[in-house]
């Protein structure tokens, strides 16, 4: 070949790779340069077939998702579930494998929610094992509820006056509260020394945090911290009350003289689903029900049984990592410094293809990005489970599942 026609083929080969490189699907190269790459590499492609795609809606009279056949919800739980069904609305009564809607203002999803227990044995406000203080509220059973019932209980401050209390161990309480007399404050919502303020008219639900030991559940309108005494009558109803164990509170639990326990909520589908061809593009939307700063241990968004292949997001003080895991090897694919809020949606994408793995996540407050990697990928078997948002004991952390789309 002559030494211009050489030179001029050199120069197009250049040109062709370095356009490769640049159209890579929009992504950050990790592990290698673009130049590093050759034009008959591929990153492989999945047998044609029509995707596979579930939406949480809105879920209809009946407050019930049904699955596809090929998205599998189990929940064992004998007593009955409650789920939010929106910004002022709890649904109640869910039996066992039942799938529970939730909506908390933020749109639709499908509860996933990890094991969690109401610490307080009775959760009508009131009644036995509750203490009536000296200066109190006058309560009334039988008030209308946020799930359209009348086991709320109505309270009516003269001023300087607490709710009956109760001692229970745990890390956070929760209760419905609606102001119902006054224009707020009508109390201060507390559970030991930590307190919030109830300030709203409708109906909302109130958390408050403590590290005491056997902290008092109550409501007041005595001073409390730096807060001063609300001395003008109130009145307000209340509803739900829980404690738990964890960052952030998990749906309503009734209990009716000892504590009450909801089991993981499990997901799952076929490998053979997943997977047929041992490799997968799978594309999760889903709305965590922690913060960043909330999250306590790694929330897997897709489980193998044994481990070989998924990805996670994991927890971190200076943020979330987001992590694609290879078959038997520790090369893996990272997107770091993530944050984001309580019930945000996130949309996490994850390829892993013959000759690439790809993760892209959007919709975080910080760090949205695609990250992937060229290079022989080995297939995943085909005689496993693929847990979804948790692994085979349930989610890690809880979450609404919004959308997820294989291929």
């Amino acid at each position: 070949m002559e030494l211009s026609k050489m030179r001029a083929w050199k120069a197009k080969r250049a040109l062709w790779i370095g356009l490769l490189g640049a159209s890579s699907f929009g992504c950050q190269i990790v592990g290698g340069l673009p130049g590093e790459l050759s034009l008959d590499e591929d990153p492989g492609s999945l047998p044609p077939r029509d995707p596979l795609v579930w939406e949480a809606i809105e879920p209809g009279p009946e407050m019930v998702y049904t699955m596809p056949d090929w998205l599998i919800y189990i929940n064992k739980t004998d007593t009955p579930r409650t789920s939010q069904v929106g910004p002022n609305t709890l649904r109640i009564g869910y039996q066992k494998n039942e799938a529970r809607p939730r909506n908390v203002g933020t749109g639709w999803g499908l509860a996933m929610e990890t094991e969690r227990t109401n610490l307080n044995p009775r959760s009508r406000w009131g009644g036995a094992g509750w203490v009536t203080p000296a200066q109190a509220m006058v309560a009334t059973q039988d008030a209308p509820d946020p799930a359209g019932g009348m086991d709320g209980v109505a309270l009516l401050s003269a001023g300087k006056q607490s709710s009956p209390g109760i001692p229970v161990d745990g890390a956070i309480a929760s209760a419905w509260i609606a102001g119902a007399q006054g224009t707020g404050p009508f109390a201060y919502f507390a559970y030991g020394n930590a307190f919030v303020t109830v300030g709203d008219a409708a109906w909302k639900r109130y958390e408050v945090r403590t590290v005491e030991e056997q902290p008092v559940l109550r409501l007041t309108t005595e001073a409390v911290g730096a807060e001063p005494a609300i001395e003008q009558p109130t009145a307000m109803t209340v509803y739900a009350a829980q404690v738990e164990v964890g960052t952030y509170p998990s749906s309503f639990l009734p209990t009716t003289g000892a504590p009450a326990l909801r089991e993981a909520d499990l997901l799952h589908v076929e490998m053979e689903t997943l997977a047929p061809s041992g490799y997968f593009d799978v594309t999760i939307r889903y709305a965590p029900h922690y913060a960043q700063n909330e999250q306590v241990v790694d929330q897997d968004l897709v489980a193998l049984e044994d481990d070989s292949v998924f990805f996670r997001m994991k927890a971190g003080a200076m943020g979330g990592t987001l992590t694609l895991l290879k078959v038997g090897s520790s090369d893996n694919l990272r997107i770091e410094g993530l944050d984001w809020a309580r019930d945000q949606e996130l949309e996490v994408r994850a390829q892993y293809l013959p000759n690439r793995r790809l993760i892209s996540i959007k919709g975080a407050t910080k760090g949205d990005t695609t990250v992937s990697k060229l290079g022989r990928v080995e297939p995943v078997g085909k005689d496993e489970t693929a847990w979804l948002l948790g692994d085979n004991d349930g989610p890690q952390e809880s979450v609404d599942l919004r959308y997820i789309e294989i291929r």
